[in-house]
């Protein structure tokens, strides 16, 4: 076997018993003693996508980072709690507040910090705090993804990249097969040292932001995001190479995607029954029950887009401001998106706090979606 993959159950937010499921998940892949020594600088790289409740499931569970804390803490590590969420990030005073994380880094005393400042690697704006930390735990949230199917490990990475840069990205590479090369270039060089996927509570349909929330009770955690998100995508019934966040980073040799070559321990995967789990709109359920090849093709056929509601929507502008073409007019009377120079890379769906961005189905997509 080249990884190793730890699944265990968790059936809840409780604080105890998210500890001793996290602990638990940690020692079965031997402990942090190999990725943090005393006096190490340790970065924890939650998703922190929005201005969130946690009973929202949109950001990483505060629960999951404070059990990271407490191990990391342990074996002698500095702390230091951060990420730089979707759209242009000013508001991240409000994200650490109702996301619960400036409350869990009191309680453990440990730093939150903006990711305000970076340096370039490859042509890449990294976080200086990821290149100053000894040790990176990425602990991503498992949610669906309107265009990478499924947000865990890989995805959790791009958080690594500041500023506006992320949205620039959308519009250089609108489609899947392009964006999902910039997301391996980003994994390749911004690549943690250990991932722990808070999947107590997972968003299915619609996700990452408008999804619906389902009790799917594990924690996940390895020391190769791609194997682990191989695994959380067997788990929901697709083939991990459908996945193209996943194909992209194992065909560049960043991790493993092979089932074969992955073990998996801790509690038996038979025991947890998603296969009924719903992917976003955007993705044919075809997916699932034909071959990727063929699935593909039909899905490139599926047509969708975003749309706002006039009604639900409060003016934040971050929509807008996400937008990486400037597609996007939100005023006092009107709220419109330009289609004639929307690329579809759901940016504004993805950043909208109040779920007034939903999405659009084709008539075709509503046949093969059902």
């Amino acid at each position: 076997m080249s990884a190793k993959v730890a699944l265990v159950r968790c059936e809840d937010y409780d604080s105890a018993k998210v500890e001793s499921s996290v602990r638990r998940a940690v020692e079965l892949l031997g402990g942090l003693g190999g990725l943090i020594k005393p006096g190490s600088r340790v970065l924890l790289k939650p998703n922190l996508l929005s201005a969130r409740l946690p009973e929202e499931g949109v950001d990483t569970h505060p629960e999951v980072v404070k059990a990271a804390a407490r191990l990391a803490k342990e074996a002698g590590g500095l702390i230091w709690v951060g990420d730089s969420p979707g759209g242009y990030g000013k508001n991240m005073d409000e994200i650490f507040e109702k996301s619960g994380m400036r409350k869990a880094a009191s309680e453990e005393g440990v730093e939150l910090v903006k990711f305000n400042s970076s340096r370039s690697v490859n042509g890449l704006p990294v976080s200086r705090y990821l290149l100053d930390a000894d040790a990176v735990i990425s602990i991503p949230k498992f949610k669906t993804h309107g265009i990478t199917t499924i947000t865990a490990g890989v995805k959790n990475m791009f958080g690594a990249i500041t500023g506006m840069f992320k949205a620039g990205c959308h519009s250089r590479a609108p489609k899947e097969g392009d964006f999902v090369k910039i997301l391996a270039e980003v994994y390749s060089v911004a690549k943690p040292g250990l991932t722990i996927l808070d999947a107590v509570v997972s968003m299915e349909g619609d996700g990452p932001a408008s999804g619906t929330l389902r009790n799917t009770g594990f924690i996940l955690a390895s020391l190769d995001a791609v194997a682990l998100d191989a695994v959380a995508a067997k788990m929901i019934g697709l083939d991990p190479l459908a996945v193209a966040s996943t194909r992209s980073c194992y065909e560049r040799g960043l991790g493993e995607a092979d089932l074969a070559k992955i073990e998996i321990v801790g509690d038996d995967i038979g025991s947890f029954s998603l296969s009924d789990f719903k992917l976003p709109q955007t993705k044919a359920k075809v997916l699932k029950i034909i071959p990727k090849a063929v699935a593909n093709s039909v899905a490139s056929l599926v047509k969708f887009r975003p749309v706002i509601d006039e009604e639900a929507c409060k003016r934040c502008n971050l929509c807008k401001l996400s937008c990486p073409v400037d597609c996007i007019t939100i005023e006092r009377d009107r709220c419109e998106i330009d289609y004639k120079k929307c690329i579809n890379c759901l940016c504004c769906h993805e950043v909208c706090p109040y779920r007034a961005v939903y999405i659009k189905r084709s008539m075709l997509a509503k046949v093969v979606w059902g």
